[in-house]
């Protein structure tokens, strides 16, 4: 693919990274894959990833096409540059392309004891409750945070009940696919890991409506919002396909595939500013109501 030797060390360690934590869907599998879009045309191997705007806080980033294996993690390492200066950081990625699991990006913040947040749009494969159209990708979002000594929290999931990815696998061992993964054209049920090339759709978190898949769905749309609409890449049905025998849409929005990440310093730790409570979500707001009345400001 003609990549500088770091980058593909990089990227190399993303997907293996995916394999070692289980996520076969992600893992080396996937090299194939973007091997074909390079011979297609569609990545650059030797990308010039560059910010186009920016504040203390925030960036967006250009990722020129590249390897999202590549662009996420420098895209990651500006979040985190800037954290260590404002507090938070926060990056908007647009062409770009499939950056593998969330999880590695977000797992970046870990090491400098930083809380992570990592999530990409993706291409068309989700019908929204009650539709048969396909609008969203799979949309997976991952927030790592540190532990102090014990092991961190790291919540890494796509916004469907499940991932492309684990139908591709159960195509693999020729099995069927559990009830509430996927719908047929017609947005019946079904349970044929095949379906998707038969015009069917996956279907969001939640399975149904009874079972919250409008909730799976606004999760998804909130990804493609903050990944997409905030960077200029493309949304919604015009995220160009993972797989290089399907073109791109005729009349993009934008540039690529969106990523959004974001690096929080850690604040909840009493080590950091010697404070003898650890505050945590809520807690200033339950000392406040303990307050005297007649110290609220009117």
């Amino acid at each position: 693919m003609n990549c500088p030797e770091a980058d593909a060390r990089l990227a190399a360690d993303v997907l293996l990274s995916a394999d070692l934590r289980g996520i076969d869907s992600h893992g080396v599998a996937r090299l194939s894959g973007y091997v074909r879009l390079w011979e297609a045309k569609r990545i650059n191997s030797n990308p010039t990833i560059k910010i186009v705007h920016e504040t203390p806080s925030t960036a967006v980033v250009d990722g020129d096409s590249g390897l999202g294996l590549v662009v996420a993690p420098k895209a990651m390492e500006i979040a985190m540059q800037k954290a260590a200066v404002a507090g938070t950081g926060w990056v908007a990625v647009k062409g770009s392309n499939h950056f593998g699991i969330a999880g590695y990006h977000a797992m970046m913040a870990l090491q400098k004891d930083m809380i992570g947040m990592a999530m990409t749009n993706a291409s068309p494969l989700v019908a929204p409750t009650f539709s048969v159209e396909r609008l969203l990708g799979t949309n997976p979002i991952c927030v790592a945070i540190p532990a102090d000594k014990q092991p961190p929290f790291v919540a890494d999931f796509a916004t469907t009940t499940a991932a492309n990815g684990k139908l591709e696998i159960l195509q693999r061992k020729n099995k069927e696919a559990p009830e509430g993964w996927i719908q047929k054209k017609d947005g019946s049920t079904s349970t044929n890991p095949h379906e998707l090339k038969e015009g069917g759709a996956l279907i969001p978190l939640g399975s149904d409506r009874e079972h919250g898949s409008h909730k799976g769905f606004c999760l998804g749309a909130w990804v493609d919002i903050f990944s997409a609409v905030l960077s200029g890449a493309n949304y919604g049905p015009w995220v160009p396909p993972f797989v290089s025998f399907l073109a791109p849409p005729a009349n993009p929005v934008g540039e690529g595939i969106g990523h959004f990440l974001v690096r929080c310093v850690w604040m909840l730790s009493a080590r950091h500013r010697n404070l003898k409570v650890i505050w945590i979500t809520g807690s200033r707001g339950f000392a406040l109501l303990k307050r005297p009345k007649d110290m609220i400001t009117l």
